[in-house]
């Protein structure tokens, strides 16, 4: 029986050390993935350090916010070193600027932030996945693998979509789009909460649906 923190994240290692692996890759940080890994693992056992009780993340939903996370931070550290250098040009190692890796986080919290919840955990889920099977993660969400499947259909469109709106608007315009089509509260709602009547919702609405059809026109 594994009973030592050291041990608990020892196992806690050879389970998923190459899923988290996996996912800093996908942020762009194919060379940075094992300090991303190193970086996890070492706040993990200070946490356990201090609190043996507590249970470090199994989920792939999980990992993946906490793979994020570290990637966000490393990215920040670096645009902050740079900073201090004057305009020394430093070298990346992995290759990916820390202001682009930061915009792709951001980017996709925005994302996940803006698409329903049972979406967006199956997205996260699936995308922490990387190849293993739907039954397994569908199972490890406690749905179905058909609940699964049908909803990552509609979160990976609801993403695409989401994400035209987030190049393509200024924030409030797309924030205004993302709450009508995927939020929960109703117009009424929405307009009270922006202290506008029905009818300047409807005006602002329709502008913004202007500029993206303006804006695509001029993409295409």
């Amino acid at each position: 029986m594994i009973s030592t923190p050291r041990e608990r994240l020892a196992a806690h290692l050879q389970r998923h050390a190459r899923t988290l692996h996996r996912i800093a890759c996908g942020f762009g940080c194919q060379r940075d993935a094992d300090d991303v890994v190193q970086t996890l693992y070492t706040r993990w056992w200070k946490r356990l350090s201090a609190d043996p009780s507590w249970t470090p993340p199994e989920t792939h939903v999980e990992l993946f916010v906490c793979a994020k996370n570290v990637v966000m931070d490393l990215a920040a550290m670096e645009s902050r070193q740079r900073a201090l250098l004057e305009g020394v040009p430093r070298p990346i190692s992995s290759g990916v600027r820390p202001d682009d890796a930061l915009h792709a986080c951001g980017r996709l919290e925005w994302i996940l932030g803006r698409m329903p919840a049972h979406l967006s955990e199956v997205l996260q889920a699936a995308l922490a996945s990387g190849r293993r099977d739907d039954r397994e993660v569908a199972s490890e969400l406690g749905i179905s693998t058909a609940t699964f499947t049908t909803r990552l259909f509609k979160a990976r469109r609801a993403a695409e979509d989401l994400a035209t709106l987030y190049d393509t608007l200024p924030s409030d315009e797309a924030s205004l789009l993302a709450s009508l089509r995927y939020g929960d509260r109703t117009r009424s709602e929405i307009a009270r909460s922006l202290g506008l009547t029905l009818d300047e919702l409807s005006d602002r609405w329709g502008a913004a649906l202007d500029a993206l059809q303006l804006t695509r026109g001029r993409a295409s």
